[in-house]
Order: structure tokens, then sequence, then C-alpha cells
């Protein structure tokens, strides 16, 4: 296991969730590193004026089309979306890719966003999603300016009884057999799906894509540079053990990868946005590493 804070905290601290989805492990894990869609597939019928104006991922409605930087990690990658925040300020996403198959997809601010969800592959066509979150991490927008949650942005997932086949365990309820129970009339007038959870949203667009996706089809769009970085880490991974036998990152030194973190946050222009990310680091809540030093 990559040593991720998410999943070294006590049990009591933390959120444990699992769901599965009928695709290729790849092609679920790259909607997660893919951060421009919350503002279309998941608040694309969300307006500025619906939310708190002083919560930060107003930012996402405001401006739904972010540019980026993207950068290789010695845990996997990295990338930063941003827009224009407050003048002479950027707002951030910061999201990472962990090798094989995790992500840490920014949920809230990235001082306490202390969140990672693992992509296992069952077979090639069939993966099953683990989630950790700390339990007293700041929720993600969820509310509209009035109280009233946001409608169709349900965070959790509803699932099926367990059976004992293979395929049996941690089903959603909302699948493809049933169309994501997606609802037309509410589809028409409050959301841009009609499907209720963020997990429904992700999995009818991920599985509709075919069990493995015929990526000869694809147009990239610079909305997929951390997409590209993803798959040239693994691709350049997977040729390195087999031309001279390197191991792949995390294998030996899990704890490379203790410095990744997600999240939202503002900086100056003028600052690096690497720079803006260490600073906010070292600013951060480290529950494990408070509690050990207690």
């Amino acid at each position: 296991m990559p040593a991720l804070e998410a999943t070294v905290l006590a049990p009591e601290e933390t959120y444990v969730y699992c769901a599965q989805r009928e695709c290729n492990w790849l092609q679920a894990l790259e909607g997660d590193i893919d951060t421009s869609h919350f503002s279309f597939l998941h608040t694309g019928k969300v307006e500025v004026g619906h939310v708190d104006p002083d919560h930060p991922e107003r930012f996402q409605l405001i401006d739904r089309a972010p540019r980026y930087h993207v950068q290789a990690t010695d845990w996997g990658a990295v990338y930063a979306a941003y827009r224009p925040a407050q003048p002479g300020q950027l707002y951030y996403r910061f999201a990472h890719f962990v090798m094989p198959f995790w992500t840490l997809f920014p949920n809230g601010p990235l001082t306490d966003n202390i969140i990672a969800q693992a992509w296992v592959p069952m077979d090639d066509t069939h993966v099953m999603s683990f989630q950790y979150a700390w339990r007293h991490r700041t929720q993600p927008l969820s509310v509209t300016r009035t109280g009233a949650p946001i409608p169709y942005l349900e965070r959790q997932v509803a699932t099926l009884p367990n059976t004992p086949d293979w395929f049996g365990r941690w089903v959603p309820v909302a699948n493809s057999g049933n169309d994501y129970l997606i609802d037309r009339d509410s589809q028409r007038t409050v959301s841009f799906t009609g499907i209720a959870s963020v997990f429904g949203q992700d999995s009818a667009v991920t599985v509709s894509m075919g069990d493995i996706s015929d990526r000869t089809l694809e147009h990239l769009a610079p909305s997929d540079r951390m997409i590209v970085m993803t798959r040239l880490r693994l691709l350049g991974a997977a040729r390195a053990l087999r031309d001279s036998g390197t191991i792949p990152p995390l294998v030996d030194d899990p704890s490379v990868s203790y410095g990744a973190r997600s999240g939202d946050l503002f900086a100056p222009e003028a600052q690096p946005w690497l720079e803006a990310y260490e600073e906010t680091l070292r600013q951060a809540q480290h529950p494990e590493m408070l509690q050990a030093a207690e």
C-alpha cells in the first residue's frame, strides 16, 4: 500500500466507501483526474448566484474552462487546474495520480482534504473503487446559499445487498441495468443528468464508453493533459520493467507518496504553482503526524 495520508489514519478517523463499476479500471480512474467535468456533469445546472458568494468553489461556476499545469512526480503525476479569482489571485484545484491505480481528487480545501480513491481491477471489464476520507475534513460544495441541498449532488453511493458471486459485492442500486434511475423530468429542469449521485453520474459516462473504450477514436484536448501524463507514466513504468527490470515507483518505498495531497487553494498570480502547493501543504493539517507527535 502506498503511504497516503487517508490510508494511514486511525480507523475511527476514516470513512471507507466501496462501489463497483462495470468498465475497464483505467477509464474509470481517468474520470477522477479530469477536473473540468465537475462543472458540467455534476453542477451543469447550478449557477453562481445559487451558491454562497464566499464559497471558494464558486469560481468553478464562473469559469467552467480552466487552464492547466501538469507534471510527472516520483509517485505518478500531479496537475493544477486554475482560474482567475479575486484581482491578482488564481483559484487552483490540485489532484494526483499515484501508482498504480490511486487518485487524490480535489474535493475541498487542500489544507484538510485528506482523501484517496483506489480503482482496483477485478478483471478487464469490472473495477472496484475504495474511497478513504478523513472524517473531519471540510465538506465540499453541496448546498445553495439558502442552505438547501443542491439537487442531484449526492456524495454517498447506495448499494444492493451483497451476494456470494464474484461480481455481487458493492453493486450500486443505480446501475446500467436500470439506466442509473435517470429522471428525465428532473433532467429537463433541475439537473444536467437526472441521475442522483455523483458516482452514478460518473458511472453513466464511463460505462457508456464501452467495457473497454476504443481509444483510437479519441480527440484529446487541453483538459486531457493529466490523462495523457498518467498514461505516459503507466506505459513508461511497464516498459522499464519489461526492458530493464526496473521496479515501478512505490513498490520498494511506499513513503514516496506521502507528499501528495489534493484540494483547492488561492495563490497570487505571480507565484509559481508548485511553490503555492508546497507552501499551502506546509500550513495544512496532518492529523496522523499530530497524533504521532502526541
